[in-house]
């Protein structure tokens, strides 16, 4: 058998195993061999016929066929100990020839990192300036912080907030019912329905009302899409806002300020603070996206994007299952099929990935761990907080696999103030040893968690290997 590989983009090596005539004449009378066993062919007793029979019976295609059924994956595990790369995933099958014996088969390798000199990289904290607006705007959210809800007896006007009693019937089935419900009056609100707020207007306290409703064509209910409902409806109570005016009595009131300016002044500080917080907390971030700018080398398979991508949406979905909701009936609701989501998702789960990548190379190359005791030291501390007082959430807090997590968790947090110490030109020098390098080596994790983009949660790259072939057509 001879193989050979030759190094593709992306992190793939193209594979091709050549057998000779004999190697293959052998390969297909075993096969044959197999297939008589297994199956009668005429004229002879079960593993009695000869190879020419059973050539003749089932014929050369198929024999061939079950021949690379029987014997690609061995094949496929002696190609890969000939080459010096190291498997992600599952090779795919990309050509078969048989005249002579040949297999093209295309390997994702592990990903390659070069951070090159990452350490040179700097970065600062660029607080955003704090403008009229902002304050007006931190003006106004304390304006509504205090804001009062007063009863009041008359018709449910927008912008009220409701007490109602709801109770909806598609036929003789109960779809809903909800007893002492909140709710602000706003009739571009579709909850329960579209419509529900602009037949509840108007309505006074103790007033009950009965009125029909359509679920829309595209409700995610499939049961109760395009299917009318009739609602009963009664109002409890209506309480109306009564927001403070902007002077200097709500200064008083929020703190001890005696105008509204001094409280204008001090919005001011505490907004150009926050700023401040937000810029320091954004550091490793910017640093680290300025490391991956100026990386020699972050290279990976298309599969490690998939696998992040799957990530993502397993994430979702169980984000989502926790509000009770089910993914595909959230991508109803926005109207996406499940690969149109996936491709949506590609661009995020292909930055992450790299900032997986990257933190993974930082913390060998600078040597970062997390010792036992450490975490041990964590678990204590976390056991005696009131949170955690609970007997599940004590022995949960003895889970390895929970320990793990929390180790990874710390690893993160100090690789990502180191980070921040590059940055700032502060880092302590590098301890350059063969001792040193080998030890970073041995401890660096093979899962790194970072936080994913938008909805998704934090979630974990692993790195697989690729034992087994996919033989499906190319």
């Amino acid at each position: 058998m001879k193989v050979t590989s030759e190094r593709q983009e992306n992190c793939q090596v193209r594979v091709t195993v050549e057998l000779d005539a004999v190697e293959t004449e052998n390969k297909l009378r075993q096969t044959a061999q197999k297939l008589s066993r297994r199956y009668t062919v005429p004229g002879y007793r079960k593993g009695k016929a000869p190879y020419a029979a059973v050539l003749r019976t089932f014929g050369r295609e198929l024999l061939q066929e079950q021949a690379l059924e029987e014997f690609g994956q061995e094949l496929y595990d002696q190609a890969l100990k000939g080459i010096e790369y190291e498997p992600y995933t599952a090779g795919e099958l990309e050509k078969v020839e048989w005249d002579p014996f040949r297999l093209e088969i295309l390997v994702p390798i592990m990903p390659e990192v070069d951070l090159g000199d990452y350490r040179s990289v700097r970065a600062t904290p660029e607080p955003k300036p704090v403008t009229d607006d902002a304050v007006d705007h931190y003006l106004e959210d304390l304006r509504q912080q205090n804001t009062q809800w007063i009863p009041v007896e008359r018709p449910a006007a927008p912008g009220d907030h409701l007490v109602v009693d709801i109770e909806g019937r598609a036929g003789d089935e109960v779809v809903l019912s909800n007893q002492g419900r909140e709710l602000t009056l706003d009739a571009a609100s579709p909850y329960p329905l579209p419509g529900f707020h602009e037949q509840v207007a108007g309505m006074s306290p103790g007033e009950e009302k009965q009125f029909t409703l359509t679920y829309p064509d595209d409700d995610p209910r499939k049961d109760l899409a395009g299917h009318e409902a009739v609602f009963t409806v009664k109002l409890v109570a209506i309480n109306e806002p009564d927001v403070p005016p902007l002077d200097d009595e709500l200064a008083q009131m929020v703190g001890d300020y005696s105008t509204l300016a001094d409280l204008r002044v001090a919005a001011h500080k505490n907004l150009e603070e926050e700023a401040r917080q937000a810029a320091e907390a954004e550091l490793p971030d910017k640093a680290l996206d300025a490391i991956i700018a100026a990386a020699t080398k972050i290279e990976y398979p298309p599969q490690a994007v998939d696998k992040e991508v799957d990530s993502m949406m397993e994430d979702m979905e169980q984000n989502l299952s926790t509000r009770g909701i089910k993914l595909d009936t959230f991508l109803g609701m926005i109207k996406k099929t499940r690969e149109a989501y996936r491709q949506e998702l590609r661009p995020a789960a292909e930055q992450r990935l790299r900032h997986v990548l990257a933190l993974a190379e930082a913390i060998k190359r600078e040597g970062v761990k997390v010792e036992e005791a450490d975490v041990e030291a964590r678990v204590q501390e976390m056991k005696a907080q009131e949170e955690f007082q609970s007997e599940e959430m004590q022995k949960l807090l003895d889970d390895p696999a929970a320990r793990a997590g929390l180790a990874n968790e710390m690893l993160l947090t100090k690789i990502r103030e180191r980070i921040a110490q590059i940055a700032r030109g502060e880092a302590p020098p590098l301890e350059i040893t063969a001792e040193a390098s080998a030890g970073a080596e041995a401890d660096a994790p093979a899962d790194v968690h970072v936080d994913a983009p938008a909805e998704a949660e934090p979630v974990e790259t692993a790195e697989p290997s690729g034992s087994t072939l996919q033989t499906s057509e190319p």
